[in-house]
């Protein structure tokens, strides 16, 4: 059970770092296409 909980822990995070460089890397593509 612990192992499963630490899994979901790892799996979450690693989607909230997909989701963090996905808006990062919209953003930047916003600001080279607009300047």
């Amino acid at each position: 059970l612990a192992k499963d909980w630490e899994k979901s822990i790892a799996s979450a995070e690693a989607w909230i770092n997909v989701a963090h460089i996905r808006l990062t890397t919209r953003r930047l593509a916003r600001y080279c296409f607009n300047s």
